[in-house]
């Protein structure tokens, strides 16, 4: 009988690979981009700013919210953990920001890609220590991340922060709690969305982030929030974040919950981070226990969801707590 050391070289004995590394890296933030099922992904590393040519750096990789871009809160945890020792990096899922692919579709299962893709190319950089690779989502970058840590062997350590880990039975109660419902008020608008972009290639969209008093009147409590950060005039407003979301991201919405996954992290270490206060904590409370292995978290007192991704009075004891969880898994 085969076994997995036998198939393993088979296998890559068919595989074409080619190497994506950055020159020039310096300390503070380099612009960059690398490839992710042949897609340009754009992105941002961060080398402390006490880099020294010749010395390898553990390596975290951020993930952002849905929507979010590296220039929002994934770059100011990316800058300021590597200001702990760290070669970090925060990207823009393909989609969104100034990656290539189809314009702001939101797949989990795409993130994922470009989350594993992104670790690829990290591992061809002489200045990361390949051995002491970690994982880090924000808000619903949480748990596309955590599902794409629980089954990458590369990630030795994940941390998430805010976790806005939605489930398809939260979706059910919203619109009547049956799938009966979702096929009929969900699902047809990932069905326009697919019969438009088949014939046109593009696909309406939808504002993620409210913004019509309809809208405003029937978002749930986290998109509410968004009104807070993303918007113009706001602490995260970015010009090249866009308020939109392609409807053909419905199924993939639907169909996603890192719930269905908890059994895969009894052997990865997780640090989960959230606001007392935050409308997400149920959901990270929830994580926490059902997840098994070494496991640790911090409750930020006074802190709600948005708070977690720009104040710094909150920021701080995150950046420092994940640090503390990475720096304990270490070789």
């Amino acid at each position: 009988m085969k076994t997995l050391k036998h198939i393993v070289p088979i296998a890559l004995s068919f595989v074409v690979s080619t190497a994506y590394a950055a020159d020039g890296l310096k300390a503070g933030v380099n612009h960059i981009t690398y490839i992710s099922d042949g897609e340009k992904v754009a992105a941002n590393i961060y080398l402390p700013d006490n880099y020294q040519t010749g010395t390898k750096y553990p390596a975290i990789i951020v993930t952002p919210p849905v929507s979010g871009i590296k220039e929002q809160t994934a770059g100011l945890y990316a800058e300021k953990l590597s200001q702990k020792g760290y070669i970090t990096m925060a990207f823009d899922p393909r989609g969104f920001g100034e990656s290539e692919g189809e314009e702001v579709l939101l797949s989990a299962y795409k993130v994922s890609d470009d989350i594993r893709n992104g670790i690829s190319f990290l591992s061809t950089l002489e200045q990361v220590d390949t051995g002491n690779t970690y994982s880090l989502g924000i808000c619903a970058g949480a748990g596309f991340a955590a599902y794409e840590a629980a089954f990458d062997s590369r990630v030795k350590a994940m941390a998430v922060v805010s976790p806005f880990l939605t489930t398809k039975d939260e979706i059910l109660e919203q619109v009547g709690g049956n799938t009966k419902a979702l096929r009929e008020h969900v699902l047809p608008g990932g069905a326009i969305g697919n019969n438009s972009y088949y014939t046109t290639g593009k696909a309406p969209t939808v504002h993620v982030t409210p913004v019509t008093e309809q809208e405003i009147t029937n978002a749930r409590p986290v998109p509410l929030g968004m009104r807070d950060y993303y918007l113009e005039g706001k602490p995260g407003y970015h010009p090249r974040w866009k308020n939109a979301l392609s409807l053909r991201s419905a199924p993939y919405v639907v169909s996603f919950s890192v719930f269905n996954y908890t059994d895969m992290f009894t052997g990865l270490p997780s640090y989960i981070v959230y606001g007392d206060e935050a409308a997400s904590a149920n959901g990270a409370i929830r994580f926490y226990n059902e997840i098994d292995g070494e496991k640790d978290r911090l409750v930020v007192k006074g802190a709600d969801h948005f708070d977690l991704y720009w104040k710094e009075e909150y920021v701080s004891p995150a950046v420092e707590g994940i640090n503390n969880f990475f720096r304990k898994q270490m070789k």
